[in-house]
């Protein structure tokens, strides 16, 4: 792909949300990149939220630093794959961190694959699953942080954003998006049981997602359950 496809890609991106924010360039002393330790940094986005939310525990803590760490790499991959059917190498990518945000990064080179979407999202999974097990290891040298654990989060977090495309790609039928929701999960080698996560709402025929993980943001003084989180599900049982 081409400086100025990259240039495109980065754009598309900032559609997404201006925090999305792409370059070109060597990456920076204390960008958190899969070359080399992250712990500092890593540490540092910790006690930032544990500062900045002191009101909440330590499960939020962790699934917000986790949430952070792997935001961006996803949205990257999904708008590359679905808007330019492309990827760019991800093992190239570093991320711009800040006080108790991660956002912004940037890209050594224009290094990229294109092909057809099975290819492409088997690939996104595997460099995907080796960025997010070396972020994993890191948090679990500071603070407990398990593959189990992990897991329903990304599961969550893949549907999530295919029900974004499917918002924006509005062509793209709801058995579109559940046949790859299955590859998704499948590059990731995560179970295709996450797949029953994902129904047809009564409301307005259209699908929705039922998550299994709690991002625990209802634990913060602002923060409520969202719409979908399972604890609803349970308070609803009992």
């Amino acid at each position: 792909m081409s400086q100025a496809d990259f240039e495109q890609l980065f754009k598309q991106c900032e559609q997404v949300t201006p925090y999305l924010k792409g370059e070109l360039g060597r990456s920076l002393k204390g960008m958190i990149s899969l070359r080399g330790s992250n712990l500092p940094q890593i540490k540092s986005l910790y006690l930032d939220l544990q500062t900045s939310t002191p009101e909440a525990e330590k499960v939020y803590w962790l699934t917000r630093s986790w949430d952070l760490l792997t935001w961006q790499p996803l949205y990257l991959a999904f708008v590359a794959i679905y808007n330019m059917k492309s990827l760019p190498n991800l093992s190239n990518m570093a991320q711009h961190h800040k006080g108790d945000l991660i956002a912004g990064f940037s890209f050594d080179n224009t290094e990229c694959i294109q092909g057809d979407y099975e290819g492409l999202i088997s690939q996104a999974g595997q460099q995907l699953s080796q960025m997010f097990e070396h972020y994993r290891s890191e948090l679990d040298h500071w603070i407990r942080c398990r593959p189990g654990f992990v897991q329903h989060l990304v599961a969550d977090a893949l549907l999530a954003k295919l029900l974004q495309v499917q918002q924006r790609h509005l062509e793209m039928s709801d058995g579109f998006i559940l046949h790859h929701a299955k590859l998704w999960l499948a590059a990731f080698n995560i179970s295709d049981k996450h797949l029953a996560s994902l129904y047809l709402s009564k409301l307005d025929n259209k699908l929705k997602l039922s998550r299994t993980s709690c991002c625990s943001v209802y634990k913060t003084k602002s923060g409520v359950l969202c719409d979908n989180c399972p604890r609803l599900r349970r308070s609803k049982d009992v």
